[in-house]
């Protein structure tokens, strides 16, 4: 499950950042509040390129920050960063649910739809455009000519096919952390709301001795 987390993780952050981002994944993954300079350190990049690559992230909440003000060096804030893998799947599910729709909005309009292309340059219009231009190809002057869709309509299925079972992969990674997530908060909760309960029963007790009056001291007979 980890190496499909992390072959996820990459392929959202280079769609996102550039391909030379993908090694942040190596560095950030699995662990939180990591330095922006051991970030660039490890990645060979500059300050500057590593705040590049992480701003864009930000931008679409796949990382999150805390920052630190340093008094020993004049007071400058040095930020640590955070991966959040479960908005990065969340994010990849999106994406994937909308290449989807799009590459079947595509092929619907491929078969209820002709088309012609010009062989000479490879413009390619649809039989209104066509009709418009007397069916000649405004580039070169060449006459269209009436385009099999049908190869197009395979790849394009093919590759409607890729992206369904990659969304089926990613939800259930995606799932697994929603669910590890939720344990791990529900741990949390359950800690915080025994620490809360000690705490109470031990101001009770405090309050209690400081309500109790001194007892009075017995005569001695003499």
């Amino acid at each position: 499950m980890w190496s499909m987390l992390e072959k996820f993780l990459q392929e959202v952050v280079q769609m996102t950042a550039g391909s030379s981002a993908d090694k942040l994944v190596e560095v950030l993954a699995g662990k939180k509040n990591v330095n922006e300079f051991l970030i660039a350190k490890k990645l060979n990049f500059t300050i500057n390129q590593t705040r590049n690559i992480l701003y864009k992230l930000a931008d679409v909440g796949l990382v999150y920050f805390n920052r630190k003000k340093d008094s020993k060096n004049g007071g400058w804030y040095t930020y640590f960063w955070t991966l959040d893998e479960q908005k990065c799947l969340t994010y990849y599910q999106d994406r994937l649910l909308r290449d989807i729709e799009n590459l079947n909005q595509a092929i619907s309009t491929k078969k209820t739809t002709q088309f012609y292309h010009c062989k000479t340059c490879g413009m390619e219009q649809n039989e209104e455009q066509a009709l418009l231009n007397n069916f000649t190809c405004s580039e070169c002057g060449t006459v269209f000519d009436m385009k099999n869709s049908s190869d197009s309509i395979k790849d394009a299925e093919r590759q409607l096919q890729r992206l369904r079972t990659k969304l089926v992969d990613v939800e259930t990674v995606l799932n697994s952390i929603i669910e590890e997530n939720n344990k791990k908060n529900a741990k949390l909760k359950a800690k915080n709301k025994t620490s809360k309960k000690k705490s109470t029963r031990s101001s009770k007790k405090d309050k209690k001795k400081s309500l109790k009056k001194p007892s009075k001291k017995k005569k001695v007979k003499r």
